[in-house]
């Protein structure tokens, strides 16, 4: 397919005589780049279709990077404004909640001037990028204190103190603290996304339909995998864009003396919603430009209607529908969407693609506790296997799309074969390190008297320890991990330079709770490398398959209703997926995560904050089976589309595949396609 066609100059915008006749106008305003009368001919080379994608492409990464690097800075979100796991997912509720609205009184209104609307939703979406960016502004972050209880930075801290138990508790002003202060400014978030759902809308219902005006079948598969290639690489680079960021202090200039191994470093988060922001405002003046039609948009009309997809009249119905006519047709369009049994077969099961698909969020954390990752580590390995995964089967897809005309009936079953094969490897993360054994936690600390393990027992009842921040340590003597040196009744320790206090600790002694009454800094186990790539390979292989049939999926969307419905066929599936997909997904895994919590942070002022240790056990086979029952049923709903999809005649068929004659045709009024 030649995705860079120039536009043919015999084509003029459409028009249809009362009878219905195909006519070329003068006029060609509405097929010229420009906005409202300034229609100049220098901008003429921009337009074409893959012009289009690309742009509307990129402006679909930069949207999906916005929302995404909120799955790697959740972990820094959660310390700066003392957020848990249920207001984190407020946050990433509030884009779903405002965009189901949106998509269902938008829709219809979508179907005309499709480009005037997307340049509408991504200024929109500018703006959900600057709200959260903002909060930087207000917020306060915790200083460098020369009495903080970080072994590595001031000798020996942390420890039991019996006499006093002042080192580990409370800590120096500013390592919590400021959180409680900052609370406040997740509104900020809470608005950006509420901003975002509104945004996104008109892009994802009118983008899509805008391209099926100006590729052929064949070019769409192909086309709409180039846009879903540059668009869902968004989330991989969010990943990788987020956790390079958070190797940036927040404010560009760290204090002296202030690195990552600290409690008190804070990431620069807000480069991840601004940077976006920025890109998009600029993509936004470019798409606005583009015509209503595009010229390329006759030969499409052509083959649609000698396809038997549309007629002339239907297509005249769709493009000069005043506001008013737009809004009277409301009632009859939602009642010819609800009918169509294979339309709400595949957008049910889209909902619960959708709802195990926002797990994503999740997966950086999942992957930074099943194999022991830095969450700047965990940004990197899941941002190359995703952009390997997607990439890969986007292009198998549009390969299959353009192997023939597919009827969209052998489409849908293609897409519901491809979410069925892929469903058993959701499971790669059971290929996980061991879990770690924490005292106090799995099992009782050493000696103890209690009935069960408890996180406070005799040992280290007196040491006055906290779970404001955690400071593993390991005992090697058996394996096991605490949760701090004062939690392990640590009553001293040696330094690695007994001259310098800067040096780091070695280890700490006299550790009340523990076996081997020696701990060293750091959590018990090893990194397991060779899980961790078989489990990423699985992953990869899995997702691949899945994204094969994207561009199968897309295509089905826009031939299993009318021309004229096309819109508010995209406006319904937002609306349904969001209600029962995006909108509980984050309750849902959120619910998961945090019933797996055996650890969690409890400030100064009594409140309870983050989680920081989890049932990895208990999490994972919530977290991956959930998943994999979602996957069973949305792909038994799109096998039931494919079914009640109407059975195509032979004639049908060879119609719309171009056999026995059928390439070229004349219509009633004499206009011939070929």
């Amino acid at each position: 397919m030649d995705l860079d066609r120039k536009p043919e100059n015999s084509y003029l915008p459409l028009k249809t005589t009362d009878e219905g006749e195909i006519e070329d106008k003068d006029d060609r305003k509405n097929s010229q780049m420009g906005i409202f009368g300034w229609r100049p001919k220098f901008l003429e080379f921009l337009n074409e279709p893959i012009v289009f994608v690309v742009f509307f492409g990129i402006g679909n990464l930069f949207t999906v990077m916005s929302f995404g690097v909120l799955s790697v800075y959740l972990t820094t979100l959660e310390k700066t404004f003392n957020l848990n796991s249920k207001e984190t997912g407020v946050i990433l509720l509030g884009n779903d909640i405002s965009g189901l609205f949106a998509s269902l009184l938008l829709a219809n209104y979508c179907s005309s001037k499709k480009i005037r609307w997307i340049a509408i939703g991504m200024f929109a979406v500018v703006l959900s990028c600057l709200l959260p960016a903002m909060a930087t502004l207000f917020a306060e972050y915790p200083e460098l204190r020369e009495d903080a209880f970080i072994p590595s930075m001031e000798g020996i801290r942390g420890t039991c103190d019996l006499s006093e138990a002042k080192n580990f508790g409370p800590p120096p002003q500013g390592v919590a603290d400021y959180a409680v202060r900052n609370h406040g400014l997740f509104w900020l978030f809470v608005a950006g996304s509420l901003v975002l759902g509104i945004g996104g809308s008109p892009p994802g219902i009118a983008g899509p339909t805008y391209m099926d005006e100006m590729y052929t079948q064949k070019e769409f598969g192909i086309a709409i995998s180039v846009l879903y290639i540059i668009t869902f690489v968004g989330f991989p680079i969010s990943v990788l864009f987020a956790g390079a960021s958070l190797n940036i202090y927040v404010t560009l200039d760290p204090p002296e003396g202030m690195n990552t191994r600290r409690p008190e470093w804070v990431g620069a988060w807000w480069l991840g919603f601004l940077v976006p922001g920025v890109v998009i405002f600029l993509v936004s003046f470019i798409v606005m430009l583009f015509p209503t039609q595009m010229p390329a948009a006759k030969k499409v009309l052509e083959s649609k209607i000698q396809k038997g997809i549309t007629t002339v009249a239907e297509k005249k119905n769709e493009l000069h529908r005043s506001i008013a006519e737009i809004t009277r047709d409301t009632i009859p369009v939602a009642k010819r969407i609800l009918k169509n049994k294979s339309l709400n077969c595949l957008v049910f099961g889209d909902a619960l693609v959708f709802l195990q698909i926002g797990s994503i969020s999740y997966l950086p954390k999942m992957y930074a506790i099943a194999f022991r990752l830095g969450f700047s580590e965990v940004g990197t390995v899941i941002g190359v296997s995703n952009v390997v995964a997607f990439v890969l089967g986007l292009i198998l897809g549009g390969a299959i799309m353009r192997i023939k005309d597919w009827h969209p009936k052998k489409l849908l079953l293609i897409y519901a074969v491809a979410v069925l094969v892929s469903t058993p490897f959701q499971a790669s993360l059971f290929y996980r390190c061991d879990s770690n054994t924490v005292g106090g936690v799995d099992i009782k600390y050493h000696n103890s008297t209690a009935s069960e393990p408890a996180l406070y027992d005799a040992c280290n009842k007196d040491c006055k320890c906290n779970t404001a921040f955690p400071s593993f340590v390991c005992d090697e003597s058996d394996g096991t991990t605490y949760f701090s040196q004062c939690h392990a009744g640590c009553l001293g320790g040696e330094l690695n330079d007994p001259t310098d206090v800067t040096s780091g600790v070695k280890h700490y002694t006299d550790c009340m709770c523990t076996a081997g009454r020696t701990v060293r800094p750091g959590e018990c186990g090893s990194r397991c490398q060779t899980r961790l790539y078989i489990s990423l390979a699985l992953s990869v292989l899995g997702t691949m398959i899945n994204f094969s049939g994207y561009a199968a999926h897309a295509t089905v969307y826009q031939r299993v209703v009318s021309e004229v419905d096309r819109t508010v066929a995209q406006g319904w599936r937002q609306f349904v997926t969001r209600v029962l997909g995006t909108l509980p997904a984050p309750i849902l895994f959120g619910y998961i995560i945090d019933n797996a919590c055996t650890i969690w942070r409890v400030n100064f002022d009594g409140k309870q904050g983050n989680c920081w240790v989890y049932d990895l056990d208990s999490l994972l086979v919530w977290f991956v089976w959930v998943q994999i029952f979602l996957r069973i049923g949305s792909s038994l709903l799109y096998f039931a589309g494919w079914y009640l999809y109407p059975e195509p005649t032979k004639e049908d068929l060879d119609r719309y595949e171009g056999k026995n004659g059928y390439g070229t045709t004349t219509n009633s009024n004499g206009y011939e396609m070929t």
